[in-house]
């Protein structure tokens, strides 16, 4: 879970892949290059296998391109390689690659064995949000299969998803006395540690450094434990990690949009850009980091030279020779960052353009993943913001009206967490009526763990005279160091809230 703080509008991987991210044993033999320990899957061709097994150790470790192009290599090899399919699923690089790809796994159920079909049932309860069924799944698979790490990793994984954080430390734990080097469960409590509450940032540490033990040459591995020095503080020592990691793969984005970050915080805003500008000419699409270039003038309090980026960013996207999926997944980054921003500084004018921007946006990226579910998501998206617009405006009854009819679309979901939009609108609505209590109220039913919320918590506690907490939650917020549109709005006035005492 590398957390990348809340993201309203989730276009991009769809998040299960992190549930299903799994570790191989290094092969034995030849005969037998996968682990019995693990999940069952049935290929009869060796040169099929082999690729496989390669593509799972690039997922393990954050190679999601190298893994695509392997799994496909598997699939050309044996076409009814159902898990080869499976996993070519969860590393798609589009809701529209992901739709293909999911519509190719489904047609092949009939030939899958019981755990994979399993994992195909799994997949279309995440699709439709039903959390419970999922983790029903993960038991089941659990129980049938004890000694593989990979289905206590899932598990802790889909526990992680509920927030229920101590009971998937406790998991992934247990997936790593089955298995001490499975390298998913490492970083699962590595990233539990560093991201979510109650962090422990030397643990982290520690799993991180495991990782770079086992991988040494592994460019993802030194980009993590570089997020730990981030967290803690160590800038310098943040950065040098990733340029390590650029150093060992010069193709790998990921690396230079982190040097990127280090820089930003250090101040080196001139040397972040550049950073962000490597990663972007090495991306996948040359779509790569553009954001968190455009935030670099955020974090400047620069507002309308970030939105100008954002604006010319999506026109040069469009004539850009990439698939349009991609275009639209970008194009819909764009306008995200522009209604946030928008709706930070009240400027509703600017908010509504947005939301009218993100409508055929939405349309498409229903159109490219063909699913009930993310229509249904879609439509809760645009309601909220277009809830966002009216409170901004000071509408505050009909923000209210459109929370209701959120609640409405979401009754018939199976999943704990479907009211977060419905209570992110209450919390706006009756912090800005000066209703603090009440805020904190629906603010408490929000995910804790993101910095733009604790921003709002802090504003509510210190407006209703909880003056220790609110200060409290600020220097969270002023440590946190974790780059994204919410913390660029936030973190120069949070400074300046703390120097005042």
């Amino acid at each position: 879970m590398k957390t990348n703080r809340i993201q309203l509008v989730k276009i991009l991987a769809p998040v299960f892949l992190l549930l299903f991210m799994t570790c191989k044993e290094a092969p034995k033999s030849e005969e037998n290059l996968y682990p019995e320990s693990e999940l069952p899957v049935n290929t009869e061709s060796k040169e099929a296998m082999a690729a496989f097994v390669s593509g799972l150790e690039a997922v393990d470790l954050g190679q999601n391109r190298i893994a695509r192009d392997l799994f496909d290599k598997a699939l050309e090899n044996d076409p009814n390689f159902v898990s080869a399919q499976m996993y070519r699923t969860f590393t798609s690089n589009s809701w529209k690659d992901f739709g293909d790809n999911r519509t190719k796994l489904l047609a092949m159920k009939d030939g899958a064995n019981e755990a994979e079909k399993m994992q195909i049932d799994q997949l279309e309860a995440n699709m439709n949000s039903d959390t419970p069924k999922v983790l029903e799944i993960d038991k089941k698979l659990v129980e049938k299969y004890p000694n593989s790490a990979r289905a206590l990793t899932n598990m802790a994984g889909t526990y992680q998803g509920m927030d229920k954080t101590e009971k998937a430390r406790e998991i992934y734990s247990k997936a790593l006395e089955v298995n001490p080097n499975f390298i998913p469960a490492i970083n699962g409590l590595g990233s539990s540690y560093l991201f979510l509450a109650p962090r422990d940032l030397a643990k982290a540490e520690k799993y991180m450094a495991k990782v770079v033990d086992l991988h040494p040459d592994n460019s993802r591995a030194h980009i993590d434990l570089g997020d730990c020095y981030r967290a803690q503080k160590d800038l310098e020592k943040a950065l040098a990690s990733y340029l390590k990691a650029a150093e060992l793969d010069p193709k790998d984005d990921i690396a230079f949009s982190k040097a990127g970050h280090a820089n930003t915080f250090l101040g080196n805003t001139d040397a972040a850009r550049k950073n962000y500008q490597d990663a972007r000419a090495v991306s996948e699409y040359g779509t790569g980091s553009f954001n968190f270039e455009a935030l670099t003038y955020l974090y400047e309090g620069d507002y309308n030279k970030t939105l100008s980026f954002f604006e010319d960013f999506a026109k040069k996207v469009e004539a850009m020779d990439i698939p349009e999926s991609i275009k639209t997944s970008t194009k819909m980054n764009c306008t995200f960052n522009c209604a946030t921003i928008a709706m930070h500084n009240g400027d509703s004018d600017l908010l509504k353009k947005q939301v009218e921007r993100m409508r055929p946006l939405s349309a498409k990226l229903v159109t490219d993943v063909a699913s009930q579910s993310i229509a249904r998501n879609q439509q809760v998206n645009l309601i909220y913001w277009d809830a966002m617009a009216a409170a901004v405006e000071g509408n505050f009854e009909g923000a209210a009206a459109k929370a209701e009819e959120i609640k409405t679309i979401q009754e018939e979901v199976n999943d704990p967490l479907k009211l977060r939009q419905f209570n992110q609108i209450h919390a706006f609505v009756n912090f800005k009526q000066g209703n603090y209590d009440k805020a904190l109220e629906y603010m408490a039913k929000l995910n804790q763990d993101d910095v733009y919320n604790k921003y709002w918590m802090a504003k509510a506690n210190h407006k209703a005279g909880n003056k220790d907490k609110a200060m409290a939650l600020f220097q969270e917020i002023a440590d946190d160091n974790f780059n994204s549109v919410g913390y660029a709005l936030v973190r120069s006035e949070v400074k300046e809230i703390l120097a005042k005492g």
